[in-house]
């Protein structure tokens, strides 16, 4: 957002403007150019605007540089969310051998949970130290359409499998793992740590970008 500047003279030119409005002949244009006048914001509150945007630009910033991580109890994987939930990284323990497939699968899961809950702590951090810029937010009937489209589309899913049947996995509408699998049998003993998060990761990387497809197409909608 760009910075405006209040001009010096900016009291005199509000009251130059309304004597010229109470000049002219009853009617909407003298009522139009006294409701404009009257509506005017003083210096001061545009000088908190003006704080409020900058404060509203940083922290646009900062969140978009965050990044959440999140393992398991056992620290078997390890992995990092941005902060729109997408996932950036991923890595499993050379451990991985003496598990089942479903244990591995179980702690990908978990160490998900644990960073989208680092997520969240950091909102409503963001929200109790922020309190003075959210009680400036001005109505946002667009947002609340959309997020009331998005709580009705929960049940939405999107997988996808591994042409070789090695992994699968499922997000819903807000690309949040809903389940990973791996589907080959002793996958997690004959395939190398680092290949199988490699694996993981991109069969979650493809379909969290059909989730944000469609999203967008839930966005489009609300737009009209």
């Amino acid at each position: 957002m760009g910075h405006v500047d209040i001009p010096e003279d900016y009291e005199d030119r509000l009251r130059e403007g309304r004597r010229a409005a109470d000049r002219l002949p009853e009617g909407p244009a003298r009522d139009t150019a006294s409701a404009a006048l009257a509506a005017a914001p003083s210096r001061e509150d545009h000088a908190r605007a003006a704080a409020l945007a900058a404060e509203a630009s940083a922290l646009t910033g900062a969140l978009a540089e965050a990044a959440f991580d999140g393992t398991d109890a056992g620290r078997v994987a390890w992995l990092r969310l941005d902060f729109t939930g997408r996932l950036r990284e991923l890595s499993l323990s050379p451990t991985i051998d003496r598990l089942s497939n479903k244990a591995v699968a179980d702690a990908i899961e978990a160490a998900w949970t644990a960073a989208e809950a680092a997520r969240s702590e950091h909102v409503l951090r963001l929200e109790r130290d922020r309190a003075a810029l959210l009680a400036g937010r001005v109505p946002d009937p667009l947002g609340d359409a959309i997020r009331d489209r998005v709580a009705r589309s929960t049940a939405e899913r999107f997988a996808h499998v591994t042409d070789d049947d090695l992994c699968a996995a499922e997000v819903n509408l807000e690309g949040r793992l809903v389940e990973l699998k791996f589907l080959v049998p002793n996958a997690t003993v004959d395939t190398d740590c680092e290949a199988l998060a490699e694996t993981a990761a991109a069969v979650i990387a493809l379909v969290q970008a059909r989730a944000a497809e469609r999203m967008s197409e839930v966005v489009a909608s609300c737009l009209g």
